[in-house]
């Protein structure tokens, strides 16, 4: 296996078993966790939606950063979702 493949793998299934995790007694988390989770959806459905477009569109179109796009943007999506969701969600229950 590539190291592509292995980030395209991760990609796949770590952002949705970490948010599956944070997504348990969601109502009991910090609303630092539940802007997290949601930063999380968010976020992997923008790498979905960079995946697919980078699969749709001609190869030339990307030269060569198509297979960085298609192998690394769910993993990036979701990861940093989540992490500009805890961090947004952190300021606004401190400062409100």
């Amino acid at each position: 296996m590539s190291a592509g493949q292995v980030v395209l793998l991760a990609g796949v299934f770590v952002p949705p078993l970490l948010m599956l995790a944070m997504g348990h007694s969601y109502r009991h988390r910090t609303s630092a966790a539940r802007s997290a989770f949601w930063g999380g959806v968010v976020g992997y459905g923008v790498g979905v939606l960079l995946t697919v477009a980078a699969m749709l569109l001609p190869t030339v179109a990307w030269a060569g950063a198509r297979e960085v796009i298609v192998h690394g943007s769910l993993l990036a999506g979701g990861l940093l979702g989540m992490a500009a969701g805890w961090a947004l969600g952190g300021r606004r229950a401190g400062g409100g």
